[in-house]
């Protein structure tokens, strides 16, 4: 369970296309470590008879279809699977559900630059930040048989995310990972403080769970998300840990705009787990 007082529940937003049925191997996959149930939601709005129409399918055949779709991935994965469909937009009630529901994870499949089910850009974080839970956002590369065994995580000089460090740590626990911190670059004397304060108490916080880590810092040209994708694939990383709200003090947040759609839809296809920072006290580990 990567969000505490939550549900033992992994939600799936599902289209049927190849990328939200790889989006369901990757649940399961955490599910079968983390005991979670995985839920495949499908959110019926004015695109659903084109898309039954091309997987052959009549209106009524919906329900039929994704209970066929459960019911395979429970025999297959040996993880219970569930299903639920209702109608809505795909921007909204997809974070309602995932609220209302208590969910601790949701995993959803992206069609690179053009987007889960059309979402495109900044439309994306409408779907991520509208739910309390974290995403894992994936495209059409498999995980991994043994896991996400190579967990990257960026260090800025972010003051929030605290629990992007944390749910670091939970799937590490699962799978028994090693997490390589990618130290950001900076020549403000400033945001080099506070980027070695966060790096000193995420180390040791890492180590306090006995998880092993590397840390490399930031050296080649390009921005930042152009730089850890690079080294994300260098190292044939399986999962990037981003925060998904800017930091309302501005310091160096990559990861709003832009680059925060290179990183979503990154070429070496990496899986990105994007987390909803906290704000944190002084005393709290920071990212």
């Amino acid at each position: 369970m990567l969000t505490k007082g939550k549900k033992d529940l992994i939600i799936v937003p599902f289209d049927f296309t190849q990328q939200s049925e790889t989006a369901l191997i990757h649940a399961s996959k955490i599910a079968s470590q983390s005991e979670d149930e995985v839920r495949i939601l499908h959110i019926i709005n004015n695109e659903t008879p084109t898309r039954l129409k091309k997987l052959g399918m009549e209106r009524d055949g919906l329900e039929n279809a994704l209970k066929e779709v459960a019911m395979r991935n429970e025999e297959i994965q040996g993880i219970r699977t569930t299903y639920h469909a209702e109608e809505g937009s795909i921007f909204t009630s997809i974070g309602e559900y995932i609220n209302d529901s208590g969910a601790s994870l949701a995993v959803m499949g992206t069609h690179g630059v053009h987007g889960f089910q059309h979402i495109v850009g900044a439309n994306a974080l409408k779907v991520i930040t509208s739910s309390t839970a974290p995403f894992v956002v994936v495209q059409k590369r498999k995980i991994d048989p043994d896991g996400y065994k190579r967990i990257v995580v960026p260090v800025d000089g972010n003051i929030k995310g605290k629990n992007k460090i944390t749910a670091a740590i939970d799937l590490a626990k699962y799978f028994n990972s090693t997490i390589y911190i990618f130290e950001a670059n900076s020549t403000d004397q400033f945001v080099m403080n506070r980027i070695a304060v966060n790096i000193q108490m995420i180390e040791g916080y890492i180590s306090e769970h006995n998880i092993p880590f590397e840390h490399v810092k930031e050296e080649g040209k390009g921005s930042f998300a152009k730089q850890l994708i690079k080294y994300a694939a260098h190292i044939d990383g399986d999962l990037i840990v981003i925060s998904s709200h800017s930091d309302n003090e501005g310091l160096m947040d990559f990861i709003f705009g832009n680059e925060e759609v290179q990183v979503l839809n990154n070429d070496p296809q990496i899986a990105v787990l994007c987390v909803n920072p906290v704000s944190t006290s002084t005393s709290d580990v920071t990212v």
